[in-house]
């Protein structure tokens, strides 16, 4: 049979709906590998806060540079209510001398109110210390360390993943758990010796530092200063908390064929370590720390680049500890 010969209307038409196919088909093709990659990224970057359980409070290394200089974005300066909830009320605050604790001279303090901020200094430094022996002791001394929790929240409800967003959201269920209260009870045996190094932390390193007395205890509270990419160990955060590292954003995400990760950081906010000493002893009996931070971090894959990717990690981990 002969082939039909084409009007040049309907030669035209025909082109023209085949370039539109075409343009569909493109449109298809490019809105999937996005789709594909908002949920690669969004994949790659809640799976983190489940990598990153069960590690809250090792110390690690983090890859690129430190800074402790309070600059990060979405600061809240305020202290979680709910997890401070169980510490007593201002009206209680009290200065602890360190020969009560530690059998060690109590710094000289200005009671004539002569050098109001020198007292305030004094007072916080006594209360650091006591802090930082408590915590050497539990990693060195302890018999039994048991961590209660640990888990993760979605920190203030950040997540960032482009038009898919909302679905992200939904992916976090996934990892994360809907609230603090929801985070499972694990009272698993834990290693001392990962618990938080507080060796370097100083007064320079952290936003606030109080202590109250409650009952036979003193309730130590530890509010580091905001920081980008801490290192383990050191002054503030890494020194109050586990920290992220470049490595375990990296790593999981490895299997997936051409996806680049790029200008990755991890600002942590108002991390808080909350501690529960012995007024006999001096003895670290219990240790809650929040770390709330904001992953951000840059895609690309293929063809298609995926600037300012993030989401909210704030991971919540309780420690009972015996002598």
């Amino acid at each position: 049979m002969a082939k039909k010969q084409l009007t040049i209307e309907e030669f035209k038409a025909k082109e023209e709906k085949s370039a539109m196919k075409k343009e569909n088909f493109a449109k298809v093709f490019m809105s999937s590998i996005a789709v594909m990659l908002a949920l690669v990224i969004t994949f790659s970057t809640v799976t983190l806060a489940y990598t990153f359980v069960g590690k809250a409070g090792q110390t690690t290394v983090v890859a690129g540079p430190a800074t402790n200089d309070g600059g990060s974005t979405n600061v809240d300066n305020s202290v979680s209510d709910d997890f401070t909830s169980d510490v007593p009320s201002g009206d209680e605050m009290t200065d602890v001398p360190l020969d009560d604790v530690t059998g060690e001279d109590a710094p000289v303090v200005d009671n004539a109110g002569d050098n109001a901020q020198d007292d305030a200094a004094n007072s916080d430094q006594a209360t650091l210390d006591m802090y930082k022996k408590a915590v050497a002791a539990a990693r060195t001394k302890s018999k039994s360390v048991i961590r209660v929790k640990d888990g993760a929240i979605n920190y203030k409800g950040i997540v960032e993943a482009g038009g898919l967003s909302s679905a992200a959201s939904s992916l976090m269920g996934m990892f994360m758990a809907e609230s603090e209260a929801a985070i499972e009870v694990k009272n698993e045996e834990w290693d001392k010796t990962k618990l938080p190094d507080a060796t370097n932390l100083t007064l320079n390193g952290i936003q606030k530092i109080t202590c109250v007395e409650k009952g036979n205890s003193y309730i130590v509270t530890v509010v580091a200063k905001n920081a980008t990419n801490p290192k383990a160990g050191a002054d503030g955060v890494g020194s109050v908390a586990g920290v992220i590292e470049e490595s375990q954003i990296t790593g999981s995400i490895s299997s997936v064929p051409g996806l680049k990760l790029s200008n990755i950081n991890i600002a942590y906010e108002n991390v808080t370590a909350v501690a529960t000493i012995d007024k006999a002893t001096g003895n670290l009996i219990a240790l809650n720390i929040n770390a709330p931070c904001i992953l951000g971090l840059d895609a690309k894959l293929a063809m298609i680049t995926m600037n300012g990717a993030k989401v909210g990690i704030q991971v919540i981990t309780e420690y009972k500890i015996s002598y």
